[in-house]
């Protein structure tokens, strides 16, 4: 009878052995199959039709956040800085895994970064440069806007105009882009001796609202000869202006175009003689914001600083094999 009772004692052992093992080969096995959750950024856009080169900017990121497997919760401030303020408070509060900043105006981020630094997570700048201290942000991959009206500023030496008398359509005031590229072109008219006839920053970068003005400022009798738009949407209004007014301009007209931004819409009228330079502003951030992204998660340091490489389209210079080359 012990004998038996051994042995029912030890078959219920080896039983609930067997048992155990197998809940915990089941538990593995659902750890295993179990997958990762996805990486949240939070973009905080500017506009989502503001120009040619926003669409494309846009576009870069959702593309590229869509193929590293990213969720990604982008909002745009149509204009209002106030409001690219409170929207990124709010991505912040819903736990974004990375907060990606792509400021209106340069100024005023410092809460915002100090909340995200708060709650742990990485502040990214992209495009523009706002004005934080570096202990407040992760990163930035911006373009160098300063940089770029300095391209254009040599080039206009270079063409050695006599009396220059410059047309400057800015950008939204107080955005890096238009601080940059305004202060390039001011700062070289100081330099050598140029006129700026008229210097008005055009909210949105508005197309329509830079032929307007240009159209007024061709009404009022003010002599031009060279257009210093800030982005190739300006330019062309202001080249419908110049046409309405049988004004001619370009490679063999009577008044030099400057653009940029580079869209291949805008190339194409380099080539034509149309544009006499466009200097390249890369919208292409997505590709080098997810790689920024994998490399912190990876633990891996990164590059505090990173300008985008960028080039300048001369129309005297510029071939089809360029344009055609054009993503955007």
């Amino acid at each position: 009878m012990k004998k038996l009772i051994s042995s029912v004692l030890v078959l219920m052992l080896v039983l609930g052995l067997v048992a155990c093992g197998g809940n915990s080969a089941g538990s593995e096995d659902s750890e295993a199959s179990a997958e990762p959750s996805a990486i949240t950024v939070g973009v905080v856009q500017t506009n989502a039709n503001e120009s040619d080169w926003r669409t494309a900017n846009t576009k870069s990121f959702n593309e590229a956040f869509s193929a590293a497997g990213y969720e990604t919760k982008m909002v745009f401030g149509e204009g209002d800085h106030a409001k690219q303020i409170s929207q990124a408070q709010q991505l912040i509060q819903e736990e974004v895994d990375y907060l990606v900043v792509l400021g209106l105006q340069s100024a005023g981020w410092e809460d915002v970064a100090k909340s995200a630094q708060e709650a742990g997570i990485p502040f990214i700048m992209a495009d523009r440069k706002l004005d934080l201290s570096e202990d407040l942000y992760t990163a930035m991959v911006c373009s160098d806007f300063e940089a770029e009206g300095k391209k254009a500023v040599d080039w206009l030496k270079a063409q050695a105009i006599d009396d220059c008398k410059i047309v400057v359509l800015g950008g939204d005031t107080g955005s890096s882009a238009q601080l940059g590229r305004s202060k390039a072109i001011e700062d070289g008219a100081s330099a050598n001796g140029w006129d700026i006839v008229f210097n008005q920053n055009m909210k949105g970068w508005d197309e329509t609202l830079a032929k307007q003005a240009v159209a007024d400022l061709i009404a009022s009798g003010k002599e031009f000869n060279v257009v210093y738009a800030e982005n190739d949407n300006m330019a062309r209004g202001a080249c419908d202006a110049m046409d309405a007014a049988g004004i001619t301009y370009g490679k063999d007209g009577d008044v030099t175009v400057i653009a940029f931004d580079a869209n291949k819409w805008a190339l194409e009228k380099v080539l034509a003689g149309e544009f006499n330079l466009d200097v390249e502003c890369n919208p292409l951030h997505g590709p080098r914001i997810v790689k920024l992204i994998n490399s912190l998660e990876a633990g891996e340091t990164v590059e505090k600083n990173a300008y985008v490489d960028e080039e300048m389209f001369d129309c005297d210079t510029i071939t089809q094999a360029i344009v055609d080359a054009r993503t955007y």
